[in-house]
């Protein structure tokens, strides 16, 4: 569900050129890599797919993936930094009835799915067919997307009631519901469009260890291993292809974050979904590299308040003791900025005039004393020690702070909150738990933690993507366990208002009350993400959204021509969840997704010969 990242989120092959020495395996910084096959591009990865059926995947490893093999009637203009919706699949943008509970679309004519069937009509409405069964049944995790106003329509909780076929290039959507939303819902995994023709079951999800996933996209599923999984480009893809493009697309695994960052760094990897800050000096010291701008993401964190344990005063008070330039300075180096809204910057209606909290601890008491939780006479305001002495001797409340052991961030998080919080009596136990024990607790008994970090990706670009999956009660996401009246009755009004400018008023009020009233959170940061990418490479898309695409990369290298390389053309059977159980936060902060480097291959021995030309070491290296 793109949780925790969940993002809960990228190699052809290069060989040193000028460096001849015995230890041919180690490349300094400012080394010169020169293409030596652009057959496959290697893209290290913290996490490999764990869906491999769209209408199941919510996790961004599985959604990397399944974003090169399907496509769907719509998606986004990666180059627009507001992520416009364009149409992929579909002739152009749809039209509504006059009740918004009608969607009208015409498809484009001439595509090809990846088993050589045609793309028409029959395929949307297996598609959705095929949803709204894995939904009715409890197949899917992503069903409370496409039940979004359960709670208003609890006899007709579907938001697809019906998908008619107008002709062989035209469909309609009947809804049970108007939902504002929705054509942006048409954006997301869940809704790209399968083959009706036996490549897809209709009543069952598809086997990620064994099965092969179907699709138009500009790449074909080959296979899917404990190290790997392997794409191949579809030579019938209906769109453009830059000169020289990536062919075929390897996602290998590394468990291991600085092993990962360190490959990239060395040329052994092409790419990676993320590297530590600490290794940024070095790929800005090598001229191997380009630098992008810093921008901030749409992947938010923040550190979880247990509402129904902890009550709003309480809330109040700790966000205003939270050391928040602590977090973004120390602990995420610098790489990420503060978050201000559970909406981001990037995503629609994203308000940017909110009051939010800072770090005032005087403020922090007096909210506590103003409530009578704490007599002032005893305890004034600007007395630390007096603070300090009540939440070591005689706490006014005492809540666990748990993690996954092994993950250093949130170690370090609990550290400071501990610091933080005994600043205004209250006392804070550390819980490191394993992985399996954090995860299954997550997702099955959110109701037992008290205060825990954890991180979003967006689904699809709308604000109710993430207002209503962290604040509606019957969302699973909603792991604050928030149910607020008032709150519930701006979401469903954001849903269902269809005028532009009242839905964005709705929206910014639903922030508004959100961070500078209710506080259900603290509000941490969002990575800066940063393009790092080798010289070799080029039409990297850097995004809002988030979204990885390596049909528009190429190799920029003018001596590459595609009739030198071989094509492996073949097929056969390959939160929003942390990525990363053990560093996902390091991993994210700088967030540089969208970063290539060369690989390096082959061993040069003890070749000692200073006068070999780099013509001639690409020549052999080329028929390696």
């Amino acid at each position: 569900m793109n949780i925790g990242v969940i993002v809960m989120k990228k190699g052809s092959i290069y060989v040193l050129l000028a460096v001849l020495m015995i230890s041919a395996f180690v490349t300094a910084p400012g080394a010169v890599f020169a293409a030596e096959d652009t057959d496959t591009m290697n893209y290290g990865v913290g996490s490999l797919m764990v869906d491999l059926d769209p209408q199941m995947a919510r996790d961004s490893a599985s959604i990397d993936v399944i974003d090169q093999v399907c496509e769907g009637l719509f998606g986004y203009n990666l180059s627009d930094p507001n992520s416009a919706i364009i149409p992929v699949l579909a002739e152009s943008l749809g039209t509504w009835n006059a009740d918004a509970t009608e969607y009208t679309v015409t498809l484009k004519e001439g595509i090809t799915f990846h088993d050589d069937t045609a793309f028409d009509a029959n395929d949307v409405k297996f598609t959705f067919d095929r949803l709204n069964y894995l939904i009715e049944n409890r197949m899917t995790q992503i069903a409370e997307l496409y039940e979004p106003l359960a709670s208003l329509y609890p006899g007709t909780p579907l938001l697809i009631n019906e998908i008619e076929v107008i002709d062989e290039y035209t469909v309609r959507f009947h809804l049970n519901y108007p939902y504002v939303p929705f054509v942006a819902l048409l954006c997301f995994s869940g809704s790209y469009i399968l083959p009706d023709g036996g490549s897809i079951p209709a009543e069952e999800l598809l086997d990620t260890a064994t099965d092969v996933l179907v699709g138009t996209g500009p790449y074909k599923y080959i296979e899917k291993t404990n190290e790997y999984t392997k794409l191949s480009y579809f030579a019938d893809w209906h769109g453009e292809r830059p000169e020289h493009f990536i062919k075929n697309i390897k996602f290998l695994l590394y468990n291991d974050t600085t092993e990962k960052s360190q490959a990239f760094l060395n040329g052994n990897l092409d790419w990676v979904d993320g590297i530590l800050p600490e290794f940024l000096p070095q790929f800005e010291a090598s001229d191997q590299f380009v630098m992008g701008e810093q921008r901030q993401s749409t992947v938010i964190y923040y550190l979880a308040m247990n509402n129904q344990k902890i009550n709003k005063t309480m809330r109040q008070a700790i966000s205003y003791t939270f050391d928040y330039d602590y977090v973004i300075n120390n602990l995420a180096l610098g790489n990420a900025a503060r978050l201000t809204s559970p909406v981001p910057e990037g995503i629609l209606y994203h308000n940017p005039d909110i009051d939010y909290s800072i770090n005032n601890v005087t403020h922090a008491r007096q909210i506590l004393i103003n409530a009578g939780i704490v007599n002032g006479a005893a305890y004034p305001a600007d007395d630390d020690f007096a603070w300090y002495t009540l939440a070591t001797k005689n706490p006014i409340a005492t809540y666990y702070y748990t993690w996954n052991s092994g993950n250093e961030f949130r170690a370090d998080l609990g550290v400071l909150c501990a610091d933080n919080l005994k600043k205004i009596g209250i006392a804070i136990t550390l819980n490191p738990i394993t992985w399996y024990e954090y995860i299954t607790i997550l997702f099955s008994e959110p109701w037992k933690l008290e205060l825990f970090m954890i991180g979003w990706a967006p689904n699809y670009n709308d604000p109710s993507d993430y207002i209503n999956s962290f604040f509606s009660p019957t969302s699973s996401s909603n792991l604050a366990l928030v149910n607020d009246t008032y709150l519930n009755d701006l979401m469903n009004d954001g849903l269902t208002e269809t005028d532009s400018d009242e839905r964005r008023d709705i929206y910014y009020e639903i922030q508004r009350y959100i961070v500078e009233d209710l506080m259900p959170w603290i509000f941490l940061y969002v990575p800066l993400s940063q393009t790092i990418r080798n010289v070799y490479v080029d039409g990297i898309q850097d995004n809002p959204m988030n979204k990885l695409c390596f049909a528009t990369m190429f190799w920029n290298n003018s001596e590459i021509s595609p009739d030198d390389t071989s094509t492996d053309d073949t097929t056969s059977n390959d939160t929003n969840t942390d990525d990363n159980a053990t560093d996902d936060e390091n991993n994210s902060n700088a967030n540089i997704t969208e970063s290539i480097p060369g690989y390096m291959i082959g061993f040069l021995g003890l070749i000692t010969l200073l006068s070999v030309t780099v013509l001639m070491l690409k020549k052999c290296f080329r028929s390696s």
